[in-house]
This record gives structure tokens, C-alpha cells and sequence, in this order.
């Protein structure tokens, strides 16, 4: 039973961080300038690829996680989840 307790006391003791949150912390200029500046080639490049819009259902915890991400990364989520399955279909084809 004190396993529980400790367990549920660590969980209280745990820092939770909301998007409002992340938003509001400063963040430096010269980091913030540089990452903008790719973020905007990027966008150029990108606006060359064809896309196909799609619907699909997701976890919660994925998507809470994949927002706090875009807003670190600066990137919009269907970047972030363009380059996860680049990787995962780059890595079978390796494997095959």
C-alpha cells in the first residue's frame, strides 16, 4: 500500500508545462533568429511538394506531445510528422 502512496505522491511532485506556458517563457534572439530562418527556407522548399490532405485518429498523449514539440521545434505539426515517417519508411526500406 505504500508503494501506491509513494507512487502517487511522485506523480503530485511532477512539473507539469502547458503550451501557455512554453509561449510565455523568454526565449533568446539569437537562437529564435536562426531557427526562423530555416523554418522559412524550409517553408520555401516545401511549397514545391504536392500534399494530400488526410484525416486519421490519434492518442491524446501523441498529440499533446507532438504540440508541445511543435511549439519547442517551431514547426508545424504535419512537418514534425512528415519527418517521422520519412525516417520510419527510410529505415524498413534499409532493412529489407
Amino acid at each position: 500500500m505504500s508503494t501506491v502512496d509513494d507512487i502517487k505522491n511522485l506523480k503530485r511532485q511532477q512539473k507539469v508545462i502547458t503550451p501557455t506556458q512554453v509561449l510565455v517563457e523568454p526565449v533568446g534572439n539569437e537562437s529564435n533568429i536562426s531557427s526562423n530562418e530555416e523554418n522559412n527556407q524550409e517553408r520555401k522548399e516545401e511549397k514545391k511538394v504536392e500534399r494530400k490532405r488526410v484525416s486519421f485518429d490519434l492518442r491524446t498523449d501523441l498529440h499533446k506531445e507532438l504540440k508541445m514539440q511543435s511549439i519547442l521545434q517551431e514547426k508545424n505539426i504535419y512537418l514534425l510528422i512528415e519527418e517521422a515517417l520519412e525516417k520510419y519508411l527510410n529505415e524498413l526500406k534499409e532493412n529489407r
